[in-house]
């Protein structure tokens, strides 16, 4: 009776072991699961590729930005699909933003429209300078792997931005900042267009609304064993002004070079 009672004493224990919640254990990883006890292999990690930032200055009054200022934003995805990412930034006009006004002060462009591959001014060549410009950051070895994720409730976006560096020896992460730039698809406005006019349909894509932090270049970020996992929550505009299901996080990493940023690589 004694060895019965000692055998299903074992048996209730291994039970409840074995019905420990399953999930990804490791804090690190935006799969992070506080509720789990046995690691089932979901963890994930971000994928060691470098990506190009864009950056668009521009206009609603400005007729050559809805021209091919408008053909090159589209070209770079047609070129470039998911490792470029283009941000729109308004110059004295409805989409204009205080973080926006900040950035244009320090690049300092000619005009509108004016691109930037990362902080580099494209100047007035044409699109193969661009794309040829995307095309040599991409080759150049990466640093930082991110991944992000993001849910929005209740005029709250809660933003998840995983960072490793990928090779330590290159980089301590000590001279990294983490921006999180908000933006905006699909919002229609009127926009003049060279040879065409005022075309009160057009729709705005890649609107910079804001950054999650308040600074245009982020918050300086530290690393724990390589690692970095930074979670914000970002109060919307009303969804009057913005529209919430159309609004998406862009990550992108900075190094503070002398008085001076860099990039270095961006997720969404």
């Amino acid at each position: 009776m004694k060895y019965t009672k000692l055998t299903l004493a074992i048996a209730v224990l291994f039970a409840m072991a074995s019905c420990g919640k399953k999930g990804c254990t490791d804090p690190m990883s935006l799969a992070y699961n506080s509720e789990a006890t046995k690691d089932n292999g979901s963890c994930t990690y971000p994928a060691n590729e470098k990506r190009s930032l864009v950056f668009k200055f521009t206009a609603t009054w400005c007729s050559y930005c809805g021209e091919w200022g408008a053909e090159y934003v589209d070209n770079i995805y047609n070129d470039f699909s998911s490792s470029a990412e283009v941000i729109s930034i308004h110059r004295n006009d409805g989409f204009s933003v205080d973080v926006g006004d900040f950035l244009y002060s320090q690049l300092n462009p000619q005009g509108v429209p004016a691109f930037f591959v990362g902080i580099t001014d494209m100047g007035y060549t044409g699109y193969g300078t661009i794309n040829t410009a995307i095309q040599s950051e991409l080759t150049e070895q990466n640093e930082i792997a991110m991944a992000t994720s993001y849910t929005t409730e209740a005029g709250v976006m809660n933003i998840k931005v995983q960072s490793q560096i990928s090779d330590q020896s290159s980089t301590t992460g000590s001279d990294l900042y983490l921006a999180i730039y908000l933006l905006e698809d699909g919002k229609v406005a009127p926009q003049q267009v060279a040879g065409t006019g005022e075309v009160s349909d057009f729709v705005h894509n890649h609107i910079l609304r804001t950054e999650a932090n308040g600074s245009a270049f982020g918050v300086p970020i530290s690393f724990t064993d390589g690692n970095n996992l930074t979670e914000v929550n970002a109060n919307l505009a009303p969804s009057t002004i913005w529209t919430h299901e159309n609004l998406y996080p862009v990550a992108v990493i900075w190094r503070m070079n002398g008085n001076n940023f860099e990039f270095v690589n961006f997720a969404k």
